[in-house]
């Protein structure tokens, strides 16, 4: 489970930004929440809203590109090593250095800095990591296993200098290139229990990335018979009319085709997945690693998951992870959104709903509904029309257009 996580000078947010989620302690929805170990609770769902260019995508794209800076190396790693690996199902990207906020001129010689909080079936894990340049300057490690509160030092990593536990005192680390995570070059080359506790985690955080049209056409379909028939339920359970579906699939076992049966009466028809709407088609790209995720508890990290999906439909994937009996791993899903209909006290508790803004000096903020104060200093009220609210502008991440364009060229003849 993700806990916190905080970053620093990364493209729009130039001071930390804080994602927490830690459940606060109000009275909404506790029966939704996740228990971990330790007594804490924790938020299924976080939902990003905000204006186009006021940084909300940018959250997840920091979340993304840490979890793609530790994972990132192995693509060159022969994958005898670290077993059998579906890198298209990783979603894995390039890392770009060039990544620090841009509006004065003195970010580019300041880190960018990232510290994550998660936890794992049997320790809490703490990592820190600072890039200049794509160059590391900082990376720590901490474990602490859940039952115990004593926290151990996995590695600290300060420019060249490295200091370990004693469980890595012998390992040769001091020709670790800065450009490489620690961290990933421990969890491929090494077997080490605590590190592929941590390495793992980030491996096993989906990425649904809807900001890119390709990403339309990666579908993924359940190999299994017991998910493929979650599948095909979820699409009824959303009034979607496949009863079946057939795949396609080439010699290299990657698929080809895709076929969906309709039931009308007592016939059947098939139809290419082609031939669906696009919001089915959409629903293709993200449900098995939908259902993935809650079947093992897995992090999910989806942009624009609402584009292309009616809000019913959007509201029955959130209800996935808020629904105890069918979320029984710890699954969590961030996702940004523009959708105002679920914007509710009926789906979300304050808690989980969170607003990205542009302050005067053009960098984002970031902030939750529980945390934010009225201008008459009250915090906002548990029955309150947060989607009414936020268009009036009481949030300041409202997407009202500020003025229009002056379509005049010239003056009046």
């Amino acid at each position: 489970m993700l806990c916190q996580f905080t970053f620093r000078n990364f493209k729009s947010f130039k001071n930390e930004a804080f994602l927490d989620f830690y459940a606060e302690s109000i009275s909404e929805m506790k029966e939704t929440l996740i228990k971990g170990k330790n007594g804490d609770e924790f938020l299924p769902v976080i939902s990003l809203y905000g204006p186009n260019g006021g940084g909300k995508s940018t959250v997840l794209e920091a979340l993304v590109y840490l979890r793609n800076f530790v994972i990132y190396h192995l693509k060159a790693v022969n994958p005898s090593i670290i077993g059998n690996i579906d890198f298209q199902a990783l979603n894995i990207k390039m890392i770009n250095k060039d990544v620090y906020f841009k509006f004065d001129s003195e970010s580019s010689a300041k880190p960018t800095e990232f510290n994550i909080l998660f936890q794992t079936r049997k320790n809490e894990f703490k990592y820190e990591v600072s890039l200049i340049n794509g160059q590391i300057s900082v990376e720590n490690l901490y474990c602490r296993p859940l039952y115990d509160d004593d926290v151990k030092m996995v590695f600290e990593r300060s420019n060249s200098k490295i200091e370990t536990c004693e469980e890595l005192s012998a390992l040769l680390l001091n020709k670790v290139n800065n450009s490489v995570s620690l961290l990933s070059y421990l969890g491929i080359f090494y077997d080490l229990d605590n590190i592929n506790d941590a390495f793992h985690w980030f491996m096993n955080t989906f990425v649904l990335d809807y900001d890119e049209p390709a990403s339309d056409w990666n579908i993924a379909i359940p190999r299994e018979k017991d998910e493929l028939n979650i599948f095909v339920g979820i699409l009824q359970h959303m009034d979607i009319n496949i009863t079946g579906i057939r795949v396609i699939r080439d010699e290299k076992g990657n698929i080809s085709n895709i076929f969906t049966e309709h039931q009308i009466g007592s016939n059947k028809y098939e139809l290419n997945l082609l031939e669906e709407s696009s919001g089915t088609r959409k629903l293709f790209t993200c449900l098995a690693q939908i259902i993935t995720a809650l079947n093992k508890g897995f992090f999910v990290i989806a942009d624009e998951l609402d584009a292309k999906l009616h809000p019913k439909l959007l509201r029955y994937i959130v209800e996935l992870f808020k629904d105890r009996e069918i979320n029984k791993n710890g699954a969590q899903l961030v996702l940004t959104s523009h959708d105002m209909v679920n914007m509710d006290s009926s789906v979300f508790r304050r808690d989980e709903i969170w607003f990205c803004s542009l302050g005067n000096d053009n960098s984002s903020n970031l902030y939750s509904l529980v945390s934010f104060v009225t201008p008459n200093g009250c915090k906002v009220r548990k029955d309150a029309s947060y989607s009414k609210q936020y268009l009036e502008g009481l949030y300041g991440a409202d997407p009202y257009i500020t003025k229009g364009f002056d379509w005049m060229v010239g003056d009046e003849q």
